[in-house]
């Protein structure tokens, strides 16, 4: 496995890097909004669009921070993780996040929970990001210009009950392929591009290109658009060629503005301004599994028209509790009580 060379300093080599639990955090607002949007109104264009692009930024957005953080466990400093073990390790932790999934979906509400398929694409790439740098560069082109014409195949071949079905074949399936929100094959490019970026050291460069990439797929969008395929244009199906630009697009400016400005001295004010949202980039497991259940806990007490006629209070409240609290937690207490429960299971091996 190549790793950064032994003479360059890295960002996390004195701990954790501020700007990657930066974007992880904003990864983080991201999903909640997403999730709480369904009792806002929203009917104004503008809201609209404002909403579909925070949707939409947040799954791919999470995954590619996944890809970094694995990165940064391979090549930091102190107690780096390699070979066989971070591969068990990481094996266990993407199983582990499938179990706290099914767990959150017992409480039956309307969230779409990502952890199934983000921890069954761990899974995937655990072996996979001990590859050499050029060549998870082509692995992450190749499954994102593939992934589309996967999703469609699959979508083709097996039977559309199956897309809602509780059967245990039939859930990881949705895991994997068919699930109308997220899938394996979708998310796979994106975390492999997080660890291509890691391992290149997150600098200033690597945020430009992020930027010009994302840039360069958002012509793409335009593109497609201009020719008639697209929002407004075309139905959009999560995971095809439209969807899988658009991710893209947004993932690719999102992650390179914010390393941009972390790395920025004269935008210290701003990265100081943000810290609640850092820290609660510090505890993302925990702050997912918290606002989950504050959304069933509005959604199963009392009127539940409540929260629909009252949506500020609550999808505000909901946002603003989960940040406050991981930011009172993580400043108080420390890392996380999900993530604390995860390495006592995981941090034995080897």
């Amino acid at each position: 496995m190549a790793t950064a060379p032994s003479h360059h300093a890295l960002p996390w080599d004195g701990g954790r890097d501020a700007a990657v639990d930066l974007v992880r955090g904003v990864a983080i607002v991201c999903m909640v909004i997403a999730h709480v949007k369904v009792w806002a109104p929203t009917e104004a264009t503008p809201v609209k669009f404002s909403l579909l692009l925070v949707n939409n930024v947040a799954s791919p957005l999470f995954a590619l921070i996944m890809g970094v953080s694995a990165g940064i466990v391979l090549t930091r400093r102190q107690h780096p993780v390699t070979g066989p073990t971070y591969v068990a390790r990481t094996v266990l932790r993407g199983l582990l996040l499938v179990v706290i999934g099914v767990g959150l979906e017992q409480l039956d509400t309307f969230v779409a929970i990502v952890l199934m398929s983000l921890g069954a694409t761990l899974v995937v790439a655990a072996p996979l990001v001990l590859l050499p740098v050029p060549v998870l560069a082509v692995g992450a082109a190749l499954t994102f210009a593939v992934g589309p014409v996967v999703n469609a195949a699959a979508r083709g071949a097996f039977d559309p009950t199956r897309v809602h079905s509780d059967a245990l074949v039939d859930q990881m399936l949705q895991w994997f392929v068919l699930s109308p929100h997220y899938r394996v094959v979708s998310l796979l490019p994106f975390v492999l591009i997080g660890v291509v970026l890691a391992r290149l050291g997150l600098g200033r460069r690597v945020a430009v290109g992020s930027l010009a990439v994302g840039l360069v797929a958002g012509l793409g969008v335009v593109s497609l658009w201009l020719g008639g395929r697209g929002i407004g244009r075309s139905e959009v199906i999560s995971g095809d060629l439209t969807d899988a630009l658009l991710d893209l697009a947004l993932t690719g400016c999102a992650f390179g503005a914010v390393i941009a400005i972390a790395r920025w001295p004269r935008a210290a004010p701003v990265v100081t301004v943000l810290e609640p949202v850092r820290a609660l980039g510090t505890m993302a497991l925990t702050a997912y599994v918290l606002h989950v259940c504050l959304i069933a806990l509005a959604m199963h007490t009392g009127d539940p028209r409540t929260p629909f006629d009252s949506w500020p209070l609550y999808a505000g409240g909901i946002l603003l509790v989960t940040v406050l609290a991981c930011w009172a937690w993580a400043r108080f207490v420390g890392k996380g009580p999900v993530e604390r429960a995860m390495a006592l299971v995981t941090d034995p091996i080897g």
